[in-house]
């Protein structure tokens, strides 16, 4: 990012853009999954904003503070989930996402979008760094260095005992840095990679961007090589249409040694890893995880089981969804009750339905129209996510989203 002077802010506005750089690191902490050290300051800090509103102490308008897409999708879904749940109020998840939105999109203005992306791309490095260090002591020493703060109270539904959690992270093959999970560090530095691609005013944007990608290789996360995959494409998108013959040279090279560098790749440790991980797509895999399958498709059997009305204006229904699972073909394929992982597209079509779905494509249009290339590639790897993981109003949906529309303006912090 080219050095700049950033817009002044107050001690509130720093607070809350810290919150949205560090939210996926912050929600591994806590009492349980959704009261943890993410949502509760969101909880906290989103009144506080809305008071703030209210007393017109600070502005908040639709379409300039917000896109207007964000308030119509949350009007319908508590109107499904009323409707749908006899009247039932609100749960409180939705209205943590609604709250969620109302403030970082109010306070992540463009004036102060250089500073999101100051606080970010430190955040980033230092993952990356710490990432390297417990590489090195894994593959030196065979224990790496647990990113995982002890002290801290774990808030994961999946872990039961915080220590043996840390004691598997310390023997993993796969670092997550600060993070639960690899996939989430891969996810998390999605919108560097497309950062540090088009921000050619930086002399080493090529020696980072190398570094940026193989980092998410050395995660071995299939979600986020595939989401790099997509901000890549437009990338080279970007160089193709360009009139400089250096760039269309620079592609023609990038094709040629992609094909040398591939079967390469596939024939080390973590290309034979993400090789043998392929049978994970198809149901019929018994030998280990189905995590492929259930990210692509099953939630799209779940639907066909919905009636037509339900399929236009969606179900918000916990115990009819639930039911419609067991009448699923591949019901089995649900580890217990509390089983729903959805990924975005199928959350949505299933939550709200085709309405929903359309008023999401509406959204994504807003933000992909005028817009400059870095923003789109940050627009088109979260598009990717969203038929892979369950990204459907997370920390980090919110995070790529303002990426993506801010840059719709801020084209003077990098040479696109």
């Amino acid at each position: 990012m080219k050095s700049s002077v950033l817009s002044p802010a107050s001690f509130f506005d720093k607070v809350v853009i810290w919150l949205l750089v560090l939210s996926q690191i912050l929600k591994t902490y806590g009492t349980v999954s959704y009261w943890n050290f993410a949502s509760i300051p969101t909880y906290i800090l989103g009144l506080v904003f809305l008071f703030l509103v209210i007393s017109k102490k600070r502005t908040f308008r639709l379409g300039t503070s917000m896109p207007k897409e964000c308030f119509i999708f949350f009007a319908y879904w508590a109107i499904v989930h009323i409707l749908t749940n006899q009247g039932s109020v609100i749960p409180y998840n939705t209205i943590e996402a609604a709250l969620m939105f109302v403030l970082f999109w109010g306070v992540v203005t463009y004036e102060q979008f250089p500073r999101l992306v100051k606080y970010y791309t430190w955040t980033a490095w230092v993952c990356i760094a710490f990432f390297a260090v417990q590489e090195i002591t894994f593959r030196t020493s065979g224990i790496r260095i647990s990113g995982i703060f002890s002290f801290l109270p774990i808030a994961l539904n999946e872990v039961s005992d915080a220590s043996s959690f840390i004691v598997n992270k310390m023997t993993s093959d796969r670092g997550a840095a600060f993070f639960s999970e690899p996939a989430y560090l891969s996810q998390y530095l999605m919108p560097l990679l497309a950062i540090s691609l088009f921000n050619k005013k930086d002399k080493k944007y090529i020696l980072k961007s190398v570094i940026i990608v193989i980092t998410i290789f050395l995660t071995v996360s299939g979600t986020g090589i595939i989401a790099i995959g997509a901000v890549l494409a437009v990338y080279m998108l970007h160089l193709m249409t360009s009139k400089s013959i250096v760039s269309k040279l620079f592609v023609m090279f990038l094709f040629i040694g992609t094909f040398i560098f591939v079967p390469y790749f596939l024939n080390t440790e973590i290309g034979e890893k993400m090789l043998s991980r392929q049978s994970e797509l198809s149901f019929e895999y018994d030998s280990g995880s189905r995590s492929g399958f259930m990210r692509l498709y099953r939630g799209l059997y779940v639907y066909d089981d919905y009636s037509v009305s339900e399929k236009i204006f969606g179900n918000d229904n916990n115990a009819a969804i639930k039911e419609h699972i067991s009448h699923s073909v591949f019901a089995f394929t649900f580890a217990d009750d509390n089983d729903t992982f959805f990924n975005g597209v199928q959350y949505t079509l299933l939550r709200t339905g085709l309405i929903g779905l359309l008023i999401m494509i509406m959204l994504h249009v807003r933000i992909f129209k005028q817009n400059n290339s870095c923003g789109r590639a940050i627009l088109m790897g979260f598009v990717t996510l969203m038929f892979m993981e369950a990204v459907f109003f997370g920390n980090n949906m919110i995070l790529y989203l303002i990426f993506a529309e801010r840059f719709k303006n801020n084209a003077q912090l990098l040479e696109v």
